[in-house]
Parts: C-alpha cells; sequence; structure tokens
C-alpha cells in the first residue's frame, strides 16, 4: 500500500504541471488588462505601460510561464495586483473557512440522501420511490446560485432562520453562518447521491446473501445494518469522491452568492480584477484537493472491501 501511495503521491506533479500550463494560458484569453485594473480606466498609455514592464507582463507568454514556473519552483507564488499581498498567505489563510464548507456540505449531503435513498430502495416502484425520484430529478435542473437566493430569502429574510453571510467569528459561530450555504451545496449534490445509493441499494438487495439473511429470519435492523448499508455504501464513496470536483465548484460559486471569505471568493473577485497570480494559485491548491480526496477514495473503498488489493 505504501508503494501504491508513494506512486500516486508522485503523479499529482506531473498533474500539477499541466493544470498550471492551461490556467496560465485561458486567464490571459480573458479580456480585459491588469495594468487598467490596477490603474483605473482613466489611466495614461504610458502609465500602463510602465505597469505593464513592472509586472512583466509585455514579454512574450512562454517567458511569462518559465519566470512563473521558476519562482513557483521555490516557493514563491508572486504578489497579488489587487490585494498588494504575498498570493500563498492571503490564500491559504482562507483555505480552513472553503475546507469547512465543503466538509459540512459532504456531511448535510450524506444526512440527506442516505436515508431518502434507503427509503427508496426498500420502498422500490412503490408511490414513495416515485415521489423521492419526481423531487430529487426535478433538483438536479436547479441551478445552486438560484437555489441559494432562494433558500437565502425564505430561510434568512423571511423566516430569519439562518445568518445571512459572513464566515463567523469561529467555532459554532461559523458553523452557524456556513449552515445556509453547506444546506445549498448539499441540496445540489444530493440528487447524484440518492440515484447513485439508490442502485447500489437495490443491486445489493437482490444478492444470494441478502435472501439468506431473510430465510434466517435476521431483524429488519441487522439486515439493513450489516447487509444492505455495509455493502451498499462501498461503490457509493467512489461516486461521492468522483464528484468532489463538482463539490468544490458548487462551494465557489456559493461562497460568491453568500459573502463568505473563503478561496472561492477569492478567485471570483481576481478572475473578475484581472488578478493573475491569485487565480493561479487558487486554481493550483483546488487542483491538489481533488488529487488528494480521490487518493483518500481510493484508500476508503480498499479498506471497506477486502476484494480490492493494490498488489500488482
Amino acid at each position: 500500500m505504501i508503494r501504491y501511495i508513494a506512486g500516486r503521491l508522485l503523479l499529482i506533479l506531473p498533474v500539477l504541471f499541466g493544470v498550471s500550463i492551461v490556467v496560465f494560458m485561458l486567464i490571459r484569453l480573458i479580456p480585459g488588462n491588469p495594468a487598467i485594473a490596477i490603474l483605473g480606466e482613466h489611466a495614461t498609455p504610458e502609465l500602463i505601460a510602465r505597469v505593464q514592464n513592472q509586472l512583466g507582463l509585455n514579454l512574450p507568454i512562454w517567458r511569462q510561464y518559465l519566470h512563473f514556473l521558476g519562482n513557483a519552483w521555490r516557493g514563491d507564488f508572486g504578489l497579488s495586483f489587487f490585494y498588494q499581498q504575498n498570493v500563498s498567505t492571503l490564500t491559504l489563510e482562507r483555505i480552513p473557512v472553503t475546507l469547512t464548507l465543503i466538509g459540512y456540505a459532504a456531511l448535510i449531503g450524506l444526512a440527506i440522501a442516505i436515508p431518502c435513498a434507503t427509503l427508496a430502495a426498500v420502498r422500490r416502484e412503490t408511490p414513495v420511490d416515485h415521489v423521492i425520484r419526481l423531487v430529487f430529478t426535478a433538483t438536479i435542473g436547479i441551478p445552486s446560485f438560484w437555489l441559494g437566493i432562494v433558500l437565502a430569502l425564505l430561510l434568512s429574510v423571511k423566516v430569519r432562520l439562518f445568518v445571512l453571510g459572513g464566515g463567523g467569528a469561529g467555532g459554532l459561530d461559523t458553523m452557524w453562518h456556513l449552515t445556509l450555504p453547506a444546506l445549498t451545496i448539499a441540496l445540489h449534490i444530493s440528487p447524484i447521491l440518492v440515484r447513485a445509493l439508490r442502485s447500489s441499494l437495490i443491486e445489493v438487495m437482490d444478492s444470494d446473501y441478502v435472501t439468506t439473511g431473510l430465510a434466517m429470519g435476521l431483524r429488519p435492523v441487522t439486515l439493513l445494518v450489516s447487509y444492505l448499508l455495509r455493502n451498499g455504501l462501498t461503490p457509493f464513496i467512489s461516486v461521492l469522491g468522483l464528484n468532489v470536483g463538482w463539490l468544490i465548484g458548487g462551494t465557489i460559486i456559493i461562497e460568491q452568492v453568500f459573502g463568505i471569505p473563503g478561496v472561492g471568493s477569492l478567485l471570483i473577485t481576481s478572475i473578475l480584477t484581472r488578478d493573475y497570480s491569485i487565480v493561479q494559485f487558487v486554481t493550483l491548491v483546488l487542483a491538489f484537493l481533488v488529487i488528494l480526496v480521490n487518493l483518500l477514495t481510493d484508500l476508503a473503498y480498499a479498506v471497506l472491501d477486502p476484494r480490492v488489493s493494490f498488489q500488482r
């Protein structure tokens, strides 16, 4: 297993290298000039040219990339044009809020998906199953930002059940501020989770060992926990891990909608201000998180299913 983990960790470097090339090129295709974003629309051409020269933006793009790569190799990801702060410091101090939001949303998503999918699988092809599938199929077509706005209006403005905006002062206050954004993200990913877990549970219910358990007269709780969920959750974990990228993408949008001071809102603000250094570093951090979660998913799958081996 150690060799497998070491191999996967080594693969992170070429993946991040590829991501850095794509992001470096794409961010420069966005219309706009960072020098104008810094100086304002009324800046003179001479002043704009001077700032471009200071930032190295007048160099050929391949030289700009080599300059970025050389600095990144030394751990220097540059200075933010807009914030005038070190990019890595500015980004890393926002990581805990984003990770908390992602973890919180995943937990709420599991709390919604597991009981609904289990009920739909046990009551397969009954009105209960049809209602659950209809509700979650309708939910999957709702954009996350629109769902967030509706929930904010209903649960925060009208009912005043949750706090709107901000990341809280830490501890339970942070969790209280993140509840509504996390619920929005959870509702957005729940249809995929419910569908995957329902299919997995139905497949397990048709297995011989479940039929044997029923014939032995096992209690429904024992049959559900030890036979159905234990075996049905194994492929479900793979689906959850594969959707981490979607979960992170939804987090970026929701942070902007709810005004949460996380990495997502920083990324969107930096794209709007053409702050190349922050966009490049944040994208690398998010790509690293996706790769790391996929690795942890593979390890969890092997722990839960003894048939999976890392031997080649």
